[in-house]
C-alpha cells in the first residue's frame, strides 16, 4: 500500500493543486500578519498580529474561531489588549497566548466554553516573542535564546527544561509530532524529546525559506510553509514536510495563493489550515491542506467523537465511543517511537484494553474512521 500511495502521489504531483490545496472562507479579520494560531481538538483560533505600512503600527487583539465543518469563522470575545508577535500553544484543550510586543512573559488562557479569557501564571524567565510555541503531553513550550521553559497546568507554573544546543533567533518555526517537539531556526532542525529532557540535531532543513515560516504536523509529519528567503523583500511559495522515521525532508506541492512571510498554520483532523501573513500587502486569505487525493471534506462530513479513561492507568483502559461507527473502525495503541504495540476492531459504546503487560510510560491511542484519524495520549505506571 505504501508503493501504491507513492505512485500516485507521484502521478499526480505535476498538475493537481487542487486535490492538495483548497481555498477555504477567508479569515473573518483584516489582513494582517505575525498574528497568532492554535487548533484545538476540532476548532481553529486566529487572531492579535499588526499592520505596519506606510509606517503606522497598528496591533489587533480580536481573536477568531474557525469551525472546518461549516468553513465559518466566529468572533469570540477579544484578547486584554493589543499585541503581535505573541506565542501559543494549547493545554487542557485551551488554547495559551501571551508574550510578544505588549507583555513581558504574561499569558492568558481562552476558555472555548465560557468565551473568556483569564491569566495563568507568567513565564518568570523571559518574554517570548515572535517565535512559536508547541505543546506535548498536555504540557505548553516556549523558547527564546538559549532557554526553554515548560508550563504546567496542573500546577500551573513555569520550569526551565534543558538548554537548547543554539541561539533560537526571531521567526523560528516549529510542530509537534507525536512525543516531541520540533524547532526549524534557519536551515537547522531540533527535536526535543520532553520524556528525556533532551535536544537532538535532525537532518538540515533543504528548503529555501530562511525565516518567518509557519509549522504544523499531521500523519507523522512536520510541514513547513513559506516564509522569507534571506531578507523580508523575498518570499517563498514553498512547503516541506519532515518524516521523523527516516530523518528526511520532502518538497511538497508549492502554495497556489499568494507568496508570504508571517502566515499562521495550524492542524485539525489531519489537515492543515494556513492564512494571513504578508509580502507587502497583508493577507487574510484561508486554505485547507489535505494530503491524500479525492478526500477532501472527510472531517467536515464525521469527525468522530471519543473519550478515554482511567488516564493514567496500570492495567485496563476503556475507550467511549459517543456515536455510531463504520465496522471497520480500527484503534490502535502506539509508543512515543511510532511502534505498534496493539491494534483492535473497535464497537460503539464502551470497549475494554488491557494493557498489563505493557512497559510503564507514555502511549498514543489512535482511532481512524471513515479515514480521518484522531489520537490520545495514554499514560501507563
Amino acid at each position: 500500500m505504501k508503493w501504491l500511495v507513492t505512485l500516485i502521489f507521484c502521478a499526480f504531483s505535476l498538475g493537481s493543486q487542487a486535490q492538495y490545496w483548497i481555498q477555504k472562507s477567508s479569515f473573518g479579520g483584516v489582513g494582517r500578519h505575525r498574528a497568532v494560531g492554535c487548533a484545538t481538538e476540532n476548532k481553529g483560533y486566529l487572531g492579535l498580529g499588526h499592520v505596519n505600512g506606510s509606517g503606522v503600527d497598528i496591533s489587533y487583539k480580536d481573536w477568531w474561531e474557525y469551525d472546518p465543518s461549516s468553513d465559518t469563522w466566529s468572533q469570540k470575545a477579544s484578547y486584554p489588549m493589543n499585541n503581535h508577535g505573541a506565542t501559543s500553544f494549547v493545554v487542557n484543550n485551551q488554547p495559551c497566548v501571551g508574550g510578544g510586543s505588549a507583555l513581558n512573559g504574561e499569558f492568558f488562557k481562552f476558555d472555548p466554553i465560557q468565551n473568556t479569557w483569564n491569566p495563568i501564571a507568567a513565564c518568570p524567565f523571559f518574554n517570548p516573542g515572535d517565535t512559536q510555541g508547541f505543546s506535548v503531553n498536555n504540557k505548553g513550550y516556549v523558547y527564546v535564546g538559549q532557554q526553554m521553559a515548560e508550563y504546567d497546568p496542573s500546577t500551573n507554573s513555569w520550569s526551565l527544561k534543558a538548554t537548547p544546543p543554539v541561539t533560537f533567533g526571531s521567526w523560528t518555526c516549529s510542530f509537534t509530532i507525536e512525543g516531541s517537539g520540533y524547532v526549524k531556526a534557519g536551515t537547522k532542525l531540533f527535536e526535543y524529546k520532553p520524556i528525556h529532557n533532551t535536544w537532538t540535531q535532525r537532518a538540515d532543513f533543504p528548503g529555501s525559506s530562511t525565516g518567518g515560516s509557519y509549522g504544523f504536523s499531521i500523519l507523522q509529519r512536520g510541514f513547513v510553509t513559506c516564509g522569507y528567503v534571506g531578507g523580508l523583500s523575498t518570499v517563498t511559495d514553498q512547503v516541506w514536510s519532515f518524516y521523523p522515521g527516516t530523518n528526511t525532508w520532502q518538497m511538497e506541492l508549492a502554495f497556489p495563493g499568494t507568496n508570504r512571510r508571517f502566515p499562521v498554520a495550524f492542524a485539525i483532523h489531519n489537515r492543515g489550515y494556513f492564512g494571513t501573513g504578508t509580502n507587502g500587502i497583508n493577507l487574510n486569505d484561508f486554505w485547507q491542506y489535505n494530503p491524500t487525493i479525492n478526500t477532501s471534506g472527510i472531517e467536515e462530513q464525521n469527525p468522530i467523537s471519543w473519550n478515554v479513561y482511567p488516564n493514567p492507568t496500570a492495567d485496563f483502559f476503556h475507550i467511549q465511543l459517543n456515536q455510531d461507527l463504520d465496522p471497520n473502525t480500527v484503534g490502535e495503541l502506539l509508543d512515543l517511537s511510532g511502534k505498534s504495540v496493539l491494534r483492535l476492531t473497535l464497537t460503539p459504546g464502551e470497549n475494554e484494553i488491557d494493557v498489563q503487560s505493557l512497559m510503564p510510560g507514555t502511549y498514543i491511542f489512535c482511532v481512524q474512521h471513515q479515514g480521518v484519524k484522531t489520537t490520545k495520549h495514554i499514560n501507563i505506571f
